[in-house]
This record gives C-alpha cells, sequence and structure tokens, in this order.
C-alpha cells in the first residue's frame, strides 16, 4: 500500500495512580495513504503535505497542554488515551480529504515506542522495549546484542513489558548467539495473564549491523 509518513517532535506530560507528572519527548510518526490510490495533483504525493503538517500542528498543540492521568501504577493507561486522540483525530482530518490514517508510531527518546496501524483493531496496540546483551563466549570476539521485545497489548492491559521482558531474560543462560537465537524463538509468543503477549523479538547484532526477526 503506497504511504506517506510524516514525522514530528512532541511532548506529553503523563502522570501514574500513585507517581508524580512525568514528561515524555516523542518523534510521531504518522502515516497516510489515499482512498483508491489517488495521487494529489500539486504535490505529487499521496496526500497533501501542507493539510499533514496542519493536522499534525493542531494535534500537537492539543496533546501539550493536557495531562494524561492512568488509573493505576502503570502508564499504559494513559499511553491508550493518548493514542485514541491522536487516532481519532487524525483519522477524522484524513476523512475529509480522502486519506486514510494507516499507522502511529510514537517514539520516545529514551529508546521505547508504541504504536498501531489500520489491520489493528482500535483497542490494541504494540509496545516495543529494548533490552541490552553482552555476549563474550571464551576465546571469541565480544557481541553487544539489542533484543526488541515487540508486545502486542490487549484493551485494559496495565502490566509493565519492560519488566516483563527483563523477567524473562534473567533466567537465561546465553553463551553465544546460536543460544540466543534458540532462546529468544522459545520465548515468541510469551502470554501473559492479561492475554497480551509477546508478537516477535528483534535481534541485533550491532557490530555487524545485522538485524533478525524471530
Amino acid at each position: 500500500m503506497l504511504q506517506f509518513v510524516r514525522e514530528i517532535p512532541i511532548r506529553i506530560t503523563l502522570q501514574g495512580a500513585l507517581s508524580s507528572r512525568r514528561g515524555f519527548l516523542f518523534h510521531l510518526a504518522a502515516g497516510f495513504s489515499p482512498k483508491g490510490g489517488r495521487i494529489d495533483p500539486l504535490s505529487g504525493m499521496s496526500v497533501n503535505l501542507m493539510d499533514v503538517d496542519q493536522w499534525l500542528g493542531a494535534l500537537t498543540a492539543e496533546l501539550e497542554q493536557d495531562l494524561f492521568v492512568s488509573k493505576s501504577a502503570s502508564l499504559n493507561h494513559a499511553l491508550a488515551e493518548v493514542m485514541a486522540v491522536a487516532r481519532l483525530k487524525l483519522a477524522e482530518n484524513a476523512e475529509q480529504a480522502e486519506a486514510v490514517l494507516t499507522s502511529l508510531t510514537f517514539r520516545e527518546e529514551r529508546g521505547w515506542s508504541f504504536q498501531w496501524n489500520s489491520q489493528q483493531s482500535p483497542e490494541q496496540q504494540r509496545f516495543v522495549y529494548s533490552h541490552f546483551l553482552e555476549l563474550v563466549p571464551q576465546g571469541q570476539s565480544s557481541r553487544l546484542l539489542r533484543l526488541d521485545f515487540v508486545w502486542c497489548r490487549v484493551f485494559d492491559c496495565e502490566e509493565d513489558y519492560q519488566h516483563e521482558g527483563f523477567r524473562l531474560l534473567k533466567g537465561l543462560k546465553l553463551s553465544g548467539l546460536e543460544d540466543v537465537l534458540t532462546q529468544m524463538a522459545l520465548l515468541k509468543g510469551h502470554k501473559l495473564s492479561s492475554e497480551s503477549h509477546l508478537e516477535s523479538i528483534r535481534v541485533n547484532v550491532l557490530s555487524e549491523q545485522v538485524c533478525l526477526t524471530i
């Protein structure tokens, strides 16, 4: 599907039920596609760039002045509200311009993200948290790995995906890359009590610029 993606920085303030306010810097990437494959005649793109910039500017002004409060210590509920506001606003804008909102990704500056695309239901989201792993096999070169855990969140789940990822990795004894790949394949599909599950794992071998998806 032909998609135009525009990315902007956005500051959002969140608060858990038992914590003080926290400020986050996100990079919001919004994807749009034309209805019926139509190309905008003025810009030669799938959607009008000036329209998209206006939509994102208005959304930024709204989100940055609000405080999003979670009903528990976890911030998942507040993040789901942020996503819902952004999705509804931008989908309405796109509809009026004969376009379709196809994806939204909020990537936080400190290396985690939450996202939605048009193949998911409005209540579903994906959360991505990165974990770093050092491999130092005897007599071999060391490797630094980044493991990106992609969690599929079900409606109203308040579980801490970053903590769950740490917990899954804590008990593993990993000696080499092949061992890591084998163990990650066993973790794929791990289901939490909320029915959220570990959808996929990206193994990034940083020194070799290699990424393997499980």
